[in-house]
Formats: structure tokens, C-alpha cells, sequence
């Protein structure tokens, strides 16, 4: 398998060996066994940068209305108004 860091690499079918990325008979191979591993890790990065770029400054703000936009319930279970419309779904009519 190859890296992260560095993850492609060459294979020569005639050699039947592995060589540079670069060379003319390479068949080039990316095989980077934990790959699945980095796209939580990308997503995790990516939600967070805009968290801190979107939300944290409106949280600052005076009288900012976000969790109150964001809150589904309040500390009693109700709905809150924005999401009322999913009352007959809460309660098994739909």
C-alpha cells in the first residue's frame, strides 16, 4: 500500500516490480489502505473551519436569534414555533 503523504506510486508490469510514478512502462497505482480513514478527518476539519467562520461570530452577536432558529424543542420538549408544522408527526398522525 502507499501513504498519505505520498500516495501514488508506479508498477512496472514488465519488471513485475514497483518503480517511479514518472517512468514511460509504469502503470500507475494509488493504493492507500486507511483512505477512508481521511474523509471523516476532511469532513470533521471542513465542518469545523465553517463553524468558526459562520456560527461562533453569530453566537457573539447581541440578540442573536440562532439557537432559537436552531432549537427544535425547548426545555419542556415542546416545539418551538419555527418547527410546529411537525406536531401531527411527533404525535403518530402524520
Amino acid at each position: 500500500p502507499s501513504t498519505i503523504a505520498d500516495p501514488l506510486y508506479g508498477y512496472d508490469p514488465i519488471g513485475e516490480e514497483e518503480t517511479e510514478f514518472s517512468n514511460p512502462n509504469a502503470i500507475g497505482v494509488m493504493a492507500v489502505d486507511n483512505l477512508p480513514c481521511e474523509l471523516p478527518k476532511d469532513a470533521s476539519e471542513d465542518f469545523g473551519d465553517e463553524l468558526i467562520k459562520h456560527i461562533i461570530p453569530e453566537l457573539l452577536k447581541d440578540n442573536s436569534d440562532v439557537i432559537y432558529r436552531a432549537t427544535e424543542t425547548n426545555l419542556e420538549g415542546e416545539l418551538t414555533e419555527p418547527y410546529a408544522y411537525l406536531k401531527d408527526f411527533v404525535e403518530g398522525k402524520e
